[in-house]
């Protein structure tokens, strides 16, 4: 005949069961809470226009976390772990806030990451490129020389006076360089044509970078991620990218 155990153990063991069936369904009822919270704060995310999400630290946290995740690993490999891209291979900084498209508002980061640029998808930004004015021979080796020396000129004070007032002359006629870049050489964000006359450059603004570009053109891409990413991250990743080139707005995270 097996023996039983005392009647006092058996309800030690029944309680032990009990509260440890109940820290679980308290642990389990915890969790499933959490994800409910975090759920309802994902869709507030794509919900809110894109700038109000700003307004919002509780939406500002969970975009930044994400965004963070997906930066690295969705861009990182092109624009770096610390975001500065690579000047070599025209891949911008995203840290400070020059842009080539729009003025750099969540709204059109989040575009930008939507549709590209020159990615193919009907919807990318691809209004126009960089022509490649010396091999089409719109201008010739000693105009691209003067062209180079006036938009050298912009932005340093070792340029040669006479080829730079040529270079100007060839820059708003025979070039049409102005047709992208405007007559001051201020740039246009609809185009996404750059600023040439400050020192934030997409490839470099030295002498042989800037004959390079004039001669041979520049055509940088962008992947579309609309097919790639959820809405919610293509939302997180365009708040995180907009916070990391605007430090201390006063925005909470």
């Amino acid at each position: 005949m097996t023996e039983q155990p005392p009647p006092d153990r058996v309800t030690r063991r029944a309680r032990v069961r009990l509260m440890l069936a109940a820290a679980t369904l308290v642990l389990a009822s915890a969790i499933a809470l959490q994800l409910i919270a975090r759920h309802r704060l994902e869709a507030d995310l794509v919900r809110a226009a894109p700038e109000a999400v700003l307004r919002q630290p509780a939406l500002v946290r969970v975009a930044l976390a994400l965004g963070r995740a997906t930066y690295a690993a969705r861009c990182a490999g092109c624009h770096g772990t610390d975001l500065k891209g690579a000047r070599a291979r025209g891949i911008p900084d995203l840290e400070d806030r020059t842009w080539l498209y729009g003025f750099g508002d969540v709204a059109d980061i989040e575009t930008t990451v939507l549709y590209g640029i020159r990615s193919g998808h009907p919807k990318s930004r691809n209004i126009t490129d960089m022509p490649a004015l010396g091999r089409i021979g719109q201008l010739s080796p000693a105009e691209i020389r003067d062209v180079v020396e006036y938009v050298y000129s912009l932005s340093h004070r070792d340029f040669d006076a006479v080829a730079a007032k040529h270079g100007y002359a060839l820059f708003n006629d025979k070039g049409s360089c102005y047709d992208c870049h405007g007559t001051d050489a201020s740039g246009n964000i609809d185009y996404g044509a750059p600023d040439l006359t400050g020192t934030s450059w997409l490839y470099g603004g030295d002498r042989a970078t800037l004959t390079d570009s004039v001669t041979n053109g520049r055509h940088g891409l962008c992947p579309a991620w609309i097919f790639v990413l959820d809405p919610v991250r293509i939302r997180a990743l365009a708040v995180y990218l907009y916070l990391a080139s605007h430090p201390g707005t006063g925005v909470s995270s």
